[in-house]
């Protein structure tokens, strides 16, 4: 919930750091604070056990390179067989969504939330939607909005914050169940509202 993948790290990097180091600093404090908060909360409050695991190290070995570059192959191939099919598709929907005008809908009714809670205008709801689909994508379309350093901040927080790229989000139906999913949507919600107005009404 607070650890942006490597992409969106380079898009907060990039637009987050021309206003400043300083800026950079906050964004990855505030989500270093929430991971280890919400760490401990979870922690106490979900049951569950951690049993020993004795494991015998055998002797580090330089891999042969055919074996390297047969894993390297598998691991890519699996997941441009699995993520790019949801990607193409989501990058479809989000064309179609947006021409048929169904993003300005979503604005006017978040508006309360992403302008009164977040400090955000209401065009940053386009950003927050394709967030699901491309946590990068969703942080560049920040720049043109031209939103002040303290708003690149929240925006990039809540970004990171909120629900997980669908592929991920795939991934947390597929382990967790229909029950767990929505006990984790639920969390990230709360969370990111929480985090989201308290980082706003701060800077």
């Amino acid at each position: 919930i607070a650890i942006p993948c490597a992409a969106s790290q380079a898009m907060i990097i990039g637009l987050v750091g021309a206003e400043g180091v300083q800026y950079v600093a906050m964004v990855y404090g505030t989500l270093f604070a929430v991971w280890l908060v919400l760490g401990l909360i979870l922690n106490s409050m979900v049951k569950g056990f951690s049993p020993e695991l004795l494991i015998e190290i055998p002797p580090y070995r330089r891999p042969p390179w055919r074996a390297a570059f047969t894993k390297l192959w598998m691991r890519v191939y699996g997941f441009l067989k699995e993520a790019l099919p949801i990607i193409i598709i989501a990058i479809f929907a989000i064309g179609i969504l947006y021409n048929l005008g169904v993003f300005d809908a979503i604005a006017n009714f978040t508006a309360p939330v992403v302008s009164g809670v977040f400090g955000l205008p209401e065009d940053a709801v386009v950003a927050i939607v394709v967030g699901f689909f491309r946590k990068d994508v969703a942080i560049g379309l920040l720049a043109p909005l031209s939103l002040s350093a303290a708003q690149l901040v929240v925006g990039s927080v809540v970004l990171t914050m909120f629900f997980p790229c669908i592929a991920a989000f795939v991934v947390l139906a597929r382990e967790l169940g229909a029950k767990g999913l929505f006990i984790a949507i639920g969390i990230m919600l709360i969370a990111t509202l929480i985090v989201g107005g308290l980082l706003n009404m701060i800077l």
